[in-house]
């Protein structure tokens, strides 16, 4: 019989082993009598040390929706300044708190890591902070777009070769960035790693517009137009051609709104930042770059145009004696308070506005002088290299438009050049590799291994003991290690973790070149792990978008031992496929355990039942908490169970004596065999199967060639039962998902941009030649892509969307503008070859600038960088194909379209021709 005192009573531990604890009849048997009362801890599931020194981890999550950056943030404000962890950081003298925060809390100076330092002599320090990477990718593609921005401005001061035309362009840039910012915040979108990388994605593209329409209006000067006239003109000549390239990029990104899977959850920020960017860029182009060039400039009315400012007579002086000199007599009296009290305002208000306009006019004075020291310094810097890139520029002009001349025979070239553009692109894609996401390098690795089922706790940290110590002596580009042996049974990740289990998580040093600083160092670490025996290890990197591993190979069967033979085999198989690396299968061989199998006839014969039974088996070997004893501010459990000595063996089990309602004792034995045995790892049923999962990380081949080594391996190797199949999953499954819906998005992109085109020109047949230079564009992508060794994944697709959106623009201007020199009357070869003359250029600078401004995010080598450098290659790449093609291909397939169609229709064209041809001065 249990008696449990009121806790109020038991001062300490003796008094506890003096407790009467069992009653027999009238006999009281005391603790001590029959066993002992210690005082200890519970027994160890789970060790941490954290450079070689034992720790406490503390792993902090945020909720779904919230802000990692800031759930980072206040939890070191909580935590208060490390610095009091530094030699001479702490004066040993508790801080005295300094006011209340801001929201009516306490506000202490000093926060939760000087408190436990001071009073607990704990040390607590944040050793991995996942948001240091996101802030660190934030900031490269902050610098990314700077960078590209400035150069792509640099592009337009060597093209225009005026700084006054090159700063009405330039203001574009930062003003459609600004007006981004009002509908992302409304739509619900933070500045992260996509939708500033969309920012970054689309610098160069923001100016495209406001180029296009400033050099129509400076056409329009030269030609003899007034500053207005040529700014109205200009910009209503191109502002369709404007609105429809600018919409047909827009219209790209609409169907990323229906791409399922890991595609559409990481990149519908970035599809929406290059929307609201590029929507911005074109109300910036089409009404405020016409108003700043309708200007002529700052000046200064006046005796300060010379120089010389000075206050003009107070004007409220003059208007309180004109108001005097209206009114006499008894009505001017009574006024007088009025006027004085209007006198007195307005010449305060008066003198007021006179000084702010005497320091506007020194503001704009310096800035009118700084403006001009500038502007010679860099023209006697600049002169030379200006001078010779626009003679190189007048050059390629010159033979641009010596290619023109020979338009008929050019036309009849361009079709087998078309032919050969499209045999190549189906052959390099091909040939093309793929994967689902490039491999992000967060300078955090996690070894994962694994010694034999069963071993203690104990033994597992003694074995693995050596491999920290190895690590710790050579910590070259480590900057902290994390050892955890055992496992936490509140945050089980894996199935197969217990005693036997151990992590080494390395944090590494910042470095410019994180891939080479990780690939050195799991180097060395492999080469420690390789010599422990027994030992079965994996390398885990945390993955930025995906929760699921490279590879994993799902074998579903029935039969629980022949599925784990199958998968035992089919791990050794794939461990020597030089496309894997760190092979595991999940369903491996049980933990050792001794099993009870009760005969159920004989425990109802002895008056018992199985729950009865169980639960005092259970309260002998594993222990039952009494109650709780009070020990200052702590709780401990009372814990009662029996000696080890007595429970250690399979036959002490058996030995162990379990009483019936009437207090008879019985031995277990005569109630169950108990015997020894090992249970599954796992049963892991997906769809209704039991599977077995082997995971396998990628080694010296992309996700495309490790999925078909993988195919040939099984399919070749093993005889597979009947009944018995397999299937690869993990982020092979989610390309699979992915790919198909990019691919159905694409397919939607291209036909949003026929039918915006189709509107703008009326025609059904000028869309489709001018979508010919999508798959030209495509097939510099290609060539790039094959050229660079980058496999073909979600952000490479994601890039080639944004390219079908923006190559064709260059196109759609050079079109147009061959249309509206056709409807004024001019011969169709004449047309044509001026249209692409005049349009040569602006195409060639919107490429430039588009090209430069994705420079620095194509060459950069931090945070993130792995997964915007492969987005940024592919729309270079493609650019530049498009660029060149479509200046040769396009003039020469509208000149043959359009012979074609006066062929069809002589009588319809020359009708056409004639009624439009009557227009005064076009």
């Amino acid at each position: 019989e249990y008696m449990i005192r009121a806790l109020n009573e038991f001062e300490n531990i003796d008094q506890i082993a003096e407790t009467v604890l069992l009653r027999d009849g009238n006999r009281e048997v005391r603790v001590t009598d029959v066993g002992q009362v210690i005082r200890t801890h519970k027994e160890k599931e789970l060790i941490t040390r954290t450079d070689g020194r034992e720790s406490v981890q503390i792993d902090i999550y945020k909720e779904a929706d919230a802000n990692i950056v800031e759930v980072a943030r206040k939890v070191r404000e909580r935590l208060g300044d490390e610095k009091v962890l530094e030699p001479g950081g702490s004066q040993g003298k508790p801080s005295k708190p300094r006011g209340f925060g801001k929201k009516g809390g306490f506000a202490a100076r000093t926060g939760l890591t000087e408190t436990l330092f001071l009073n607990e002599s704990a040390i607590l320090r944040v050793t991995a902070d996942r948001s240091e990477f996101i802030k660190g990718s934030i900031n490269e593609v902050r610098n990314t777009a700077l960078i590209g921005g400035g150069l792509a401005i640099l592009v337009l001061m060597v093209f225009l070769r005026d700084l006054r035309s090159t700063a009405i362009i330039g203001v574009s840039i930062p003003l459609s960035l600004f007006m981004t910012f009002a509908p992302m915040n409304l739509s619900g979108v933070s500045l992260n790693i996509m939708s500033l990388g969309g920012l970054a994605m689309g610098i160069g593209m923001l100016v495209d517009s406001s180029i296009v329409v400033l050099e129509s209006i400076f056409r329009c000067r030269e030609e003899g137009d007034s500053m207005r006239a040529a700014a109205i003109r200009g910009s209503r000549e191109v502002r369709g051609a404007v609105v429809a390239s600018t919409l047909t990029s827009v219209a790209v990104f609409f169907p990323m709104v229906f791409v399922e899977g890991l595609a559409g959850q990481a990149f519908f920020d970035l599809g929406l930042a290059v929307v609201f960017s590029l929507t911005a860029s074109l109300l910036v182009a089409v009404f405020f770059i016409p108003m700043l060039a309708s200007r002529g400039g700052f000046t200064i009315d006046g005796s300060a145009a010379s120089g010389e400012f000075q206050f003009a007579t107070c004007q409220s002086w003059t208007v309180f004696r004109e108001s005097l000199g209206t009114h006499t007599g008894l009505r001017r009296a009574l006024l007088m308070p009025y006027f004085v009290i209007r006198l007195v305002t307005g010449f305060l208000l008066e003198l007021v506005g006179k000084i702010l306009a005497g320091i506007l006019f020194a503001v704009i004075s310096v800035v009118l002088l700084a403006g001009r020291v500038v502007h010679r310094i860099g023209a006697l810097v600049f002169q030379g290299p200006l001078w010779l890139c626009s003679r190189l520029l007048d050059g390629v002009a010159g033979f641009y438009r010596w290619i023109l001349a020979g338009l008929p025979a050019l036309s009849f070239w361009v079709i087998p050049v078309v032919i050969v553009s499209f045999w190549g692109l189906f052959m390099m894609g091909s040939r093309l590799d793929s994967e689902l996401l490039p491999e992000i390098h967060q300078s955090e690795i996690t070894f994962e291994v694994s010694l034999p089922i069963g071993t203690p706790i104990e033994l597992t940290e003694q074995v693995l003991s050596g491999v920290e110590e190895a690590i710790l002596s050579e910590k070259d580009q480590i900057e902290s290690l994390i050892f955890a042996v055992g496992y936490d049974v509140t945050n089980m990740q894996r199935s197969d973790e217990g005693e036997h289990s151990a992590k080494f998580k390395l944090l590494l040093t910042p470095s410019r070149t994180p891939a080479r600083t990780e690939e050195a160092v799991i180097a060395r670490v492999r080469s420690v792990l390789q010599t422990v025996p027994d030992a079965d290890f994996r390398v885990v990197r945390p993955v930025l978008f995906s929760s699921q591993t490279p590879i994993e190979v799902e074998i579903a069967g029935d039969n629980l031992e022949q599925l784990k033979s199958i998968s035992d085999r089919s791990a050794e198989i794939l461990r020597q496929l030089p496309e894997l690396r760190d092979v595991e299968p999940m369903l491996k061989k049980g933990a050792p355990e001794i099993q009870i199998i009760y005969d159920r006839d004989q425990v109802v014969r002895f008056g018992l039942d199985l729950q009865s039974v169980a639960s005092q088996v259970k309260a002998m070997v594993q222990g039952t908490e009494s109650t709780k004893f009070n020990l200052k501010d702590r709780r401990i459990p009372i814990v009662v169970r029996l000696e080890e000595s007595d429970r250690t063996h399979t036959e002490d089990i058996r030995n162990l004596s379990v009483f019936s309602s009437a207090g008879e004792p019985v031995r277990l034995s005569a109630l169950a065999d108990v015997i020894s045995g090992t249970g599954p790892s796992e049963i892991r049923r997906i769809d209704g199967s039991r599977t077995a999962v082997i995971q396998a990380n990628l080694g010296a081949a992309s996700l495309s060639e490790a999925a078909d080594a993988i195919r040939q391996a099984l399919e070749e190797q093993i005889d597979w039962p009947v009944g018995m199949t397999y299937q690869i999953t993990g982020q092979n499954q989610e390309w699979k998902e992915s790919q198909g819906s990019l691919y159905l998005a694409l397919a939607l992109s291209l036909f949003l941009v026929y039918v915006i085109m189709a509107a703008q020109f009326e025609s059904l047949v000028q869309p489709l030649l001018i979508m010919l230079t999508i798959p030209l564009a495509f097939l510099g992508t290609f060539i790039g892509l094959l050229w660079l060794q980058i496999p073909i994944s979600v952000v490479v697709i994601l890039g080639m969307i944004m390219l079908a959106g923006i190559v064709v623009n260059n196109a759609i201007v050079l079109v147009d503008y061959s249309n509206q020199l056709r409807d004024r009357g001019m011969d169709l070869q004449d047309a044509v070859a001026t249209a692409a003359s005049v349009r040569f250029r602006p195409i060639l600078m919107t490429t430039m600038t588009t090209l430069l401004g994705l420079v620095p995010m194509a060459i950069a080598s931090g945070n993130g960088a792995e997964i915007r450098t492969p987005m940024a290659f592919a729309v270079m790449t493609g650019l530049v194909s498009s660029t060149v093609l479509t200046l040769i291909v396009i003039p020469g397939l509208y000149y043959l379209m359009a012979r074609v169609m006066l062929f069809i229709k002589p009588s319809a064209q020359a009708a056409g021709t004639a009624s439009v041809s009557t227009v005064p001065g076009r």
